[in-house]
């Protein structure tokens, strides 16, 4: 078994604030998160792609090198804020793959 482990938090925001969102490495659902939540998923150490998912919208695939015995801090957010929680339509539309954003901290 490896020590590797991924951990993902979930920012609090407005948006899709009373649902929770689909956490996916290696394209296989692990598990889903909550508004604020930090959740630890634990790994091989190789590289692994995290995304996330709501409906059909979904973050681009993140590459993460994953070592033995390391944690990999990830941070998971909407980029529907502040003033562009105007343009949600838009973005559930338009631009799917950019309606989440997942990043490494």
């Amino acid at each position: 078994m490896s020590n590797s482990i991924i951990e993902i938090k979930r920012l609090k925001q407005y948006a899709n604030k009373a649902r929770a969102i689909q956490i996916y490495i290696n394209n296989k659902k692990i598990d889903t998160i909550k508004d604020g939540e930090t959740k630890s998923f634990q790994v091989d150490p190789i590289q692994n792609q995290v995304c996330a998912k709501i409906d059909w919208c979904k973050t681009k695939p993140l590459k993460i090198n994953t070592n033995e015995n390391t944690i990999t801090k990830l941070e998971l957010r909407s980029n529907l804020s502040g003033f562009k929680l105007k343009f949600a339509l838009y973005y559930v539309i338009f631009k799917t793959s950019e309606y989440l954003y997942l990043k490494k901290i």
